[in-house]
């Protein structure tokens, strides 16, 4: 029974590093998942509101020639001039297809007339839906759009009408004819309401909730996924732009799926190590009893195992409730195991244990950078005057042990002072110093100079050095958290430095970019608030 329990403690010790690990894994794979779900969120807002910028010109164009339409109607000058002033009207803006005028409740004038000779004294009013937006546009005495809908004279399209008041009676209305495929060619969206990355639609909403799609496209689940909304007052539109292909949950996942095999591989070799002694000692007591003249050096190895293994336990039960400290611990313990037996062991094992060294410490790196990545924003610290000459000396002597190796050049003069979080804006200078220590080129002399200029509201930094440089198609990759531009073993790094940059000039109030040649060296720019 005893021998039993005691087969059963390197599994335990396994499963305890398996399980504190894989914890911090899923953790960390949570927040990823969330920055990356958040991150593309902001990129479909962004189109939106791009696409309604579009939008809002063309009906900026409408809205303006049906001022200048019901100016001349209220002043009694459109009789004569009314096709030369609307040829003139459609000419300067290409995205309207037509311009009528309404007395009362009839179309009285349309321009081309050519292709719209149906609707000359059609009663607007005898239709319960042109009725309806016809009053809304009364009531709210600007410009409204009805549609989209079947024209009288065939096709589809929206109808802008603004209402005209003689003395303040209601006289009719200048509208504006925008047709389906005017409106797509402004908008940019071909006929699958597509793009590489996006997908669009355009409703009329009833303010009850129910839409009326304009077949942007036949995708019924476009107001699913990672979708935008945006409202435009003018026709009580709801305009959707959807991501067409999401990475967020992808990306996590393959965080996790490595953080687990990970893990699994540490727990493994930790079983693989913690039970090794069980064995040895199994085989110490076979051997005993026909070698008495050895029994003093192997109780001496037996005793020796017995407090590795006190050792390890210790380790096991650490690992189950500190993510930071297993870590520690499996560095410490598996550099111990290849110390203590590293004669025994064949060259695949002793690199085994350089693999898990360095895989453990790597971790630890990432979680040390991801929680300084997630303390950005953070701090509460009162914020006072400092100036930037004292930050760059303090980082001069925190990096002196590199700058001596690389014989590194820092230069600056007339820095300012910054009213900002002292410790926040060191941290954001000695991450781009570092980063110019280390990729720079091998047969030149590191020069990194950092020049800060004056502008109205702000100021403007630059930071250069003449290292190895950027390729311009990496140029915003590099913000991105985790994405990392070489391989370990060509360069050390987490790939999360400059997206601590940038979230730390951004939280600043300021905004972040570079220019760079390879082989010539990187400038990064940067502004930080008067």
């Amino acid at each position: 029974m005893v021998g039993k329990h005691r087969r059963l403690r390197p599994v335990q010790r396994a499963w305890l590093v398996f399980l504190g690990l894989s914890t911090g894994i899923i953790f960390l794979a949570g927040k990823i998942y969330s920055l990356e779900k958040s991150n593309e969120s902001m990129l479909v807002k962004e189109e939106a509101y791009n696409l309604k910028n579009l939008l809002s010109n063309v009906l900026a164009n409408s809205v303006s020639s049906t001022n200048l339409l019901a100016f001349l109607v209220e002043k009694d000058m459109i009789e004569s001039d009314f096709d030369t002033l609307c040829n003139k009207i459609l000419n300067q803006n290409p995205n309207l297809d037509a311009l009528q005028l309404v007395e009362g409740e009839t179309i009285i004038r349309t321009f081309p007339l050519i292709g719209n000779e149906a609707v000359i004294g059609y009663n607007i009013f005898s239709d319960k839906d042109h009725r309806r937006a016809a009053e809304k546009a009364i009531a709210r005495k600007k410009l409204y759009f009805e549609g989209p809908f079947e024209l009288y004279q065939g096709g589809m399209a929206m109808v802008g009408r603004l209402p005209i008041f003689k003395s303040g009676i209601f006289w009719g209305f200048s509208a504006v004819i925008i047709r389906m495929e005017s409106l797509r060619q402004a908008l940019g969206i071909d006929t699958s309401g597509r793009s590489e990355n996006y997908v669009y639609q355009l409703a009329k909403t009833d303010g009850n909730g129910a839409y009326t799609l304009f077949n942007f496209n036949e995708d019924p689940e476009f107001d699913k996924g990672i979708v935008a909304r945006v409202f435009i007052e003018e026709g009580d539109w709801m305009l959707f732009v959807k991501l067409l292909h999401p990475n967020y949950l992808r990306n996590s996942l393959l965080f996790l799926i490595s953080g687990l095999l990970f893990s699994g591989m540490v727990a493994y070799f930790v079983y693989q190590k913690t039970i090794e002694p069980i064995r040895l000692k199994r085989q110490v007591a076979e051997k005993t009893r026909a070698l008495a003249l050895a029994n003093q050096d192997l109780q001496k190895k037996a005793h020796d195992l017995y407090l590795s293994n006190q050792e390890l336990e210790q380790f096991a039960y650490v690992a189950s409730h500190d993510l930071q400290e297993p870590l520690r611990m499996i560095s410490s313990f598996v550099t111990l195991l290849g110390r203590k037996y590293g004669s025994v062991l064949d060259e695949k094992g002793l690199k085994y244990i350089d693999f898990a060294v360095d895989g453990a410490k790597r971790m630890r790196q990432i979680i040390l950078d991801l929680l300084a990545y997630s303390r950005v924003g953070r701090s509460t610290d009162e914020v006072s005057p400092v100036q930037l000459s004292l930050i760059m000396k303090e980082i001069e002597h925190l990096l002196r042990k590199q700058i001596r190796e690389k014989r590194a050049v820092i230069q600056y003069h007339d820095l300012p002072e910054f009213k900002l979080d002292k410790p926040l804006l060191l941290h954001l200078f000695q991450n781009l110093i570092e980063n110019a220590l280390k990729y720079n080129r091998s047969n030149e002399t590191p020069i990194i100079h950092i020049n800060v200029d004056s502008l109205e509201k702000e100021w403007l930094v630059a930071v250069r050095d003449n290292g190895i440089g950027i390729e311009e198609e990496y140029h915003d990759k590099i913000f991105l958290i985790f994405n990392r531009l070489h391989d370990n073993g060509t360069y050390e790094g987490t790939g999360i430095g400059l997206a601590i940059v940038k979230k730390t000039v951004e939280y600043f109030g300021g905004r972040i970019w570079l220019e760079s040649e390879v082989g010539v060296g990187t400038t990064f720019y940067f502004t930080l608030p008067k």
